[in-house]
């Protein structure tokens, strides 16, 4: 029997995944050992009992569990000679060292096609890398008929004021605060675009090209420019739509700071993600805004559609080449903001068709976009080929 020791995260996200796979990889035969690093100790004697003789593999989210130690403080996935994979679900920018300097046998899933090039341009021969995006949830309670549900627009998710860029470029020489103000306002307009990719395209306007390790660096330098962006799609896709008169359900913090029209924020405390997926399954619409992936898809869209939900996203190159903006799904282009009331509007006036993108949705993700599934993949297709 194929054994697998699955780590939890301490963000509820991830745990919630984690857990979700080990489902996925009991139902082809898989022993599973679930684990955590609360206490270091008995997780070190967990995993030795657990992996003794036998093909095992180790499953990361966000690395954490990657840096368990032996007692000899030296890798216990090197000791083990296991096979590692770290779901990273942010951009490898934030992963540098455990790029650089990986354990042994460590392969990166990514939830964004770009996030893979990226990692296998920037670091090339240190780790391999595939892509494998986000998966959705479905709601153990019984279905809510579309017509009863009670909430017309949902989002889930916090508001996180970022917007001080005199903050995020102070340190840097006068150089590099151009270019990094350069780069974000071209962002800001052709939200299209990977940071990588605007800072490119920034520097051929010049008349520069970087060596791949200073490019991959200056990357890394302005990082925070990626929460700046989340931040701002955020605020701008809620505030367009509640200073249009549109009604949004809000479950996630920070809202009340938002400069909009109020009174069409319907506001509710910041709850664990576990209890976002009922919320989700009572929701005609389930509003998302990307995490900047620009040819990956997050997991609330597929979570949205596995519970008869429409969602209403901002797409991508990856979300272009397998959705349908009317069909699975409703898209907005966050270059033209302009047009998504109107569009809304014009969904919410007739629920019928609403119903009929929800079915399908349904009915495109409930056997292929589930955390199960995701399991099978990495089991059946990545692992095998390793």
């Amino acid at each position: 029997m194929k054994k697998i020791i699955i780590f939890e995260s301490a963000t509820d996200s991830l745990r919630t995944f984690a857990r979700q796979m080990a489902e996925g990889f009991r139902e082809i035969g898989f022993q599973v050992l679930m684990a955590d690093m609360q206490d270091e100790g008995k997780t070190r004697e967990a995993v030795y009992a657990f992996a003794g003789q036998g093909d095992v593999a180790a499953l990361f989210f966000n690395h954490a569990g990657l840096n368990l130690l032996t007692e000899n403080k030296t890798s216990i996935w090197n000791d083990l000679d296991v096979d590692c994979y770290d779901y990273i679900v942010d951009h490898p920018m934030y992963y540098h060292a455990a790029i650089i300097f990986p354990v042994r046998r460590l392969t990166f899933l990514c939830v964004d096609e770009y996030h893979q090039q990226f990692i296998a341009r920037f670091y090339p021969g240190k780790v391999r890398s595939y892509f494998l995006p986000l998966a959705g949830i479905r709601c153990q309670e019984p279905v809510i008929p579309f017509e009863e549900r009670s909430m017309d627009i949902l989002f889930t998710g916090a508001y996180l004021i970022d917007n001080n860029i005199e903050y995020h470029i102070r340190g840097l020489g006068e150089g590099l605060k151009q270019l990094w103000l350069e780069c974000y306002e071209l962002l800001c307009s052709q939200t299209h675009l990977t940071l990588e990719q605007g800072l490119e395209h920034c520097l051929r306007k010049k008349g520069l090209t970087l060596p791949e390790e200073d490019l991959r660096d200056t990357v890394r330098l302005f990082q925070d420019m990626d929460g700046m962006l989340r931040s701002r799609a955020r605020a701008e896709v809620v505030r367009t739509l509640a200073n249009a008169g549109i009604k949004v359900h809000i479950y996630g913090e920070g809202w009340q700071f938002l400069d909009c029209k109020q009174e069409n924020l319907v506001l509710h405390a910041r709850i664990p993600f576990d209890e976002t997926i009922p919320l989700i399954a009572d929701a005609k619409v389930t509003l998302n805004v990307m995490p900047w992936f620009k040819s990956g898809v997050h997991d609330r869209v597929y979570t949205a559609m596995l519970n008869q939900s429409v969602c209403l996203t901002d797409s991508s190159r990856y979300v272009d080449q397998t959705l349908t903006d009317g069909s699975e799904a409703i898209f907005y282009s966050l270059d033209h903001l302009e047009d998504l009331p109107d569009k809304v509007k014009h969904y919410l006036a007739r629920p019928e068709g609403l119903h009929q993108i929800a079915t399908r949705g349904y009915e495109y993700a409930r056997d292929t976009q589930t955390w199960q599934c995701r399991a099978k993949q990495l089991a059946l297709e990545i692992m095998a080929s390793d």
